[in-house]
């Protein structure tokens, strides 16, 4: 209880902070976001887009909600870009991802690898906070698959062009912008209960519903993220790539939708910066070359992880989850073994 009034006090507090404005020129560089048409993607899209991009890559669940999400960014975006950018036309695309399918990722991913020599930035935003229990067709809870394995599938898949971008000529307008890979935390995880964290497998208790607590499936999913961002950062085949985690604080964004309107009107009200001011947060860890290997990133500066991340059976818990949810990935996709296994 301490910890959430802790969280609570600091997010208030946080809500009237002017976060940084981190601005690079991005001409003829690609950025790929997942979860763009609508909060905090949304919010980044229009962002990046601002800074010129050659190609910007809105990656959504609904089509449909993406191109009009395209709209609107591209007349929001309607300006001169920043100081020395040679103005190009940004070339936005709307492709269909569905997280909670294994195979909309590996498709995704394919379609990646066959129309795009580099990637520059990619930026895993996308998760959602169900409040129920329900299985994908895949077989997994949604939230689990959502947050955890499809995200991860997703940044193995798309490694070995994030990395094989380190190699390629570097725009003359940021020659020293060096590819990263982002991937969305939560300070919810600070207040994960993880009470699997003995469970001989970790993984197959996560989605036993006999283990389900709706109110304790979004930070759990949250730390076991922060916790194979960490490990996954250590991979030889990202070993050039900035791999890094960021919190965007509490933000007004359609994460809880889920959840009672009085109950967010409450939480809004007090604690919730606006989408917007919350973005800020991903172009920083976006655009930043000297952040740590697998830092966890809050308020556009490297913080510290807290609660079961930080516990002293961390290692082990990251250990032993990082072997099972790998075997599953694998298993998914054999190709993503290059970077997953080492």
């Amino acid at each position: 209880m301490a910890t959430v009034l802790s969280l609570l006090l600091r997010a208030a507090v946080d809500k009237w902070r002017t976060l940084p404005e981190t601005v690079a020129d991005l001409t003829r560089r690609t950025v790929i976001i997942t979860g763009a048409n609508v909060g905090l993607g949304f919010e980044a899209a229009k962002r990046f887009y601002a800074m010129n991009p050659s190609r910007l890559i809105l990656a959504v669940r609904s089509v449909s909600k993406g191109e009009d999400a395209k709209k609107v960014i591209i007349e929001s975006g309607k300006k001169e870009g920043p100081p020395g950018t040679v103005r190009e036309e940004t070339r936005v695309d709307v492709w269909a991802l569905d997280l909670t399918s294994f195979e909309s990722v590996r498709s995704f991913a394919k379609k990646c690898d066959e129309e795009l020599d580099r990637v520059d930035i990619l930026l895993e935003n996308a998760a959602i906070q169900t409040l129920k229990w329900s299985l994908t067709k895949d077989g997994w809870e949604a939230d689990l698959q959502t947050n955890v394995l499809s995200t991860f599938l997703l940044a193995a898949l798309l490694a070995p062009l994030v990395a094989k971008t380190c190699h390629l000529p570097a725009p003359a307008q940021s020659p020293t912008l060096k590819p990263h890979l982002v991937i969305v935390a939560s300070d919810a995880h600070f207040f994960a209960a993880f009470r699997v964290r003995n469970e001989k497998n970790i993984l197959a208790a996560l989605n036993d519903k006999a283990h389900y607590n709706q109110n304790e499936r979004y930070p759990d999913s949250k730390a076991v993220g922060l916790l194979l961002s960490q490990q996954l950062a250590k991979s030889p085949a990202l070993k050039d790539v900035v791999v890094c985690s960021v919190n965007p604080g509490s933000c007004r964004s359609e994460l809880m939708r889920a959840w009672p309107q009085w109950v967010r009107s409450i939480i809004y009200g007090i604690t919730a910066r606006t989408a917007a001011e919350g973005s800020k947060t991903y172009t920083w860890a976006s655009l930043t070359n000297d952040i740590p290997v697998g830092a966890y990133t809050s308020s556009c500066t490297v913080a510290a992880p807290g609660g079961v991340v930080i516990s002293n059976d961390a290692e082990k818990i990251r250990s032993q989850l990082w072997n099972e949810v790998t075997a599953v990935l694998v298993k998914e996709a054999p190709q993503a073994e290059s970077v997953l296994k080492f």
